[in-house]
């Protein structure tokens, strides 16, 4: 929807200029078959110009009228339905001024030209002048409108906004007496944002809201081009922009330079609680756009950023939670186990915490009858220790033992946490790890027969990768890879007793 001012000028320009030879071919003709010298043109009696006047009134009011009306039913609808920012944005435009000054203009010069014309005198000057002010007005005007609607788009505002944004960010050089109202333009800029997304969310509108959390994030990555740059009173954290922090917290985002950051992340978690349940592409853009900014170098680098994206990857896991949303955990759950497996190789100790968090959603997941989610959590668990052990992290016992005691206050063994275990033993036995291996066989100890038969019947009667439904994975977490089969057929076979029952076809081989 995009395009610059250079091209709506030169649209301009040669619309009038097409126009503009039409007129003069068709004088030229008329002037040619009648014999008339050109000099005819320029002279007017009372009458001629009188008549000329009234034309000129009427159309100038036109003009005025379809502008004016244009804009004043136009702007304001879209501003309700979107954000507030538009009228100030549409007021600002040195396009929609100019337009909108020149049919004024326009009027007013009628005007004036019909107070110059008396009995014996005509205002031929200012008659052309006005002419010549209504025929621009009438060739701008539909290339007027247009722009008008094209600047509606939201798609234009979530630009805008990011331009303002990025001036705000632009500006290290001011005097310090600035910075402050550059903040302040910071924050609510990214504010819009956010409410351009809920307003979408509210009437259907997906493309705009995916938009608008896209939008951060390219803000975010803007942020940080040029937090080096930046004067150390931005990061001076104002507590009017945080009124739902204790000022303890507003002083601690001050101290780690990270306001921005954790305004952004808030935006995004306001969208969040507006699009569950009602908007699962937009459940799994902001999953993605939060596991996307946690992985860059910035928070990599920096424990306090790092803190800040787990916990509101854990903030968003409550939201789902809450409204008992499996298809949000589903996506989240993915996407923070993905965010988890990036930190391994460089803070692999932050994978201890995660899976820590993960065992406590899951146990509430158990409190509120969400199976499917329990056995979830156990198989992204299960990816974590797959992870750390390939990654040889210094935790990996832990993580480890988070897997084995996930469904230690279950009130029976549950079949989806014991296969996500029997999973992981197949890895460790390929890889030739047969003590952590024997350390999951022995959580097997005191199972019913009967029980272990139907794991191993149901994981190796599993025989495609992919799940018949289409989902966000696209995967189907039992899974189990033709390297590892024969390993996990080992590990079955190790536990003693065996039913050692032919598998039998699951469901799961639709």
């Amino acid at each position: 929807m995009h395009r610059s001012p250079f091209d709506f000028s030169r649209g301009m320009v040669a619309v009038m200029g097409g126009l503009a030879a039409v007129a003069a071919a068709g004088l030229a003709a008329d002037l040619l078959w009648q014999g008339r010298p050109l000099s005819d043109l320029a002279r007017f009696d009372v009458n001629e110009a009188r008549h000329l006047t009234n034309l000129l009134s009427r159309s100038s009011n036109q003009i005025l009228a379809v502008v004016f009306t244009t804009v004043a039913i136009a702007v304001p609808l879209t501003a309700n339905m979107y954000s507030v920012k538009f009228l100030e944005l549409f007021v600002r435009d040195p396009v929609n001024r100019g337009m909108l000054t020149l049919v004024l203009v326009n009027s007013l010069g009628v005007i004036w030209a019909g107070t110059g014309q008396k009995q014996d005198f005509v205002a031929a000057l200012a008659l052309y002048g006005s002419l010549l002010l209504t025929i621009a007005c009438f060739t701008l005007v539909i290339p007027y409108l247009y722009y008008v609607f094209r600047f509606l788009h939201p798609n234009s505002l979530l630009r805008r906004l990011e331009a303002e944004i990025a001036a705000g960010l632009g500006g290290t050089g001011l005097r310090p007496s600035r910075v402050a109202a550059l903040r302040t333009q910071v924050a609510e800029g990214i504010e819009h944002v956010a409410d351009v997304a809920i307003r979408s969310v509210e009437r259907a509108d997906r493309s705009t809201a995916i938009e608008s959390v896209l939008s951060l994030e390219r803000v975010a990555r803007e942020l940080w081009r040029v937090k080096a740059a930046l004067p150390p009173a931005w990061f001076d954290a104002d507590p009017g922009l945080f009124l739902g922090f204790s000022s303890k917290a507003v002083d601690e985002l001050a101290a780690s330079r990270s306001w921005v950051e954790m305004k952004i992340l808030s935006q995004l978690r306001q969208v969040m609680s507006a699009a569950i349940p009602r908007m699962h592409d937009l459940v799994s853009t902001i999953s993605r756009v939060t596991r996307r900014l946690g992985v860059e170098k910035p928070v990599r680098a920096d424990a306090a950023l790092r803190e800040m994206v787990i916990g509101y990857f854990n903030t968003f896991l409550r939201l789902a939670l809450n409204r008992r949303d499996v298809r949000a955990l589903f996506i989240v759950f993915d996407q923070y186990r993905t965010f988890a497996e990036a930190l391994c190789a460089e803070q692999p100790e932050e994978l201890d915490d995660i899976a820590d968090h993960f065992v406590y959603y899951g146990s509430v997941a158990r409190e509120q009858q969400m199976s499917f989610v329990v056995e979830l959590v156990a198989h992204d668990l299960g990816a974590l220790v797959e992870q750390a052990w390939a990654a040889g992290a210094p935790n990996r016992e832990v993580l480890l033992d988070h897997l084995l005691r996930y469904d230690a206050a279950a009130p029976a063994p549950l079949s989806g946490v014991k296969k996500a275990q029997a999973l992981a033993a197949s890895f460790f036995l390929l890889r030739g790890e047969t003590d952590a291996a024997q350390r999951v066989a022995r959580s097997f100890a005191g199972l019913p027969d009967d029980l272990v038969a139907d794991i191993r019947d149901d994981l190796l009667g599993v025989t495609r990768e992919k799940y018949w439904e289409v989902n966000e994975r696209r995967m189907n977490i039992d899974y189990v890879p033709a390297a590892r089969r024969e390993k996990l057929r080992e590990f079955f076979t190790s536990l003693a007793p065996t039913r050692g029952a032919a598998p039998r076809r699951s469901a799961d081989t639709r």
